[in-house]
């Protein structure tokens, strides 16, 4: 399933929340989109252009257990 992001800051907090297959439904400027890449990328997830929109796609994201 993939969900839909809005703008950076919402497509950050689903990444961050664990949400497997992001689309950037919105018209990402290049500034941003360097910086989700290079965060994310560095991280495992994978960055692909969709039929409209790209999407970003981590496998095997651990969530740390709340201590």
């Amino acid at each position: 399933m993939i969900t839909k992001a809005k703008n950076l800051q919402d497509a950050e907090e689903l990444l961050h929340s664990g949400i497997s297959k992001v689309e950037l439904a919105y018209n990402i400027g290049s500034d941003d989109f360097f910086h989700l890449a290079t965060h994310w990328c560095d991280r495992g997830a994978k960055i692909s252009k969709g039929q409209r929109h790209f999407i970003v796609s981590q496998k095997g994201f651990a969530i740390p257990p709340n201590d």
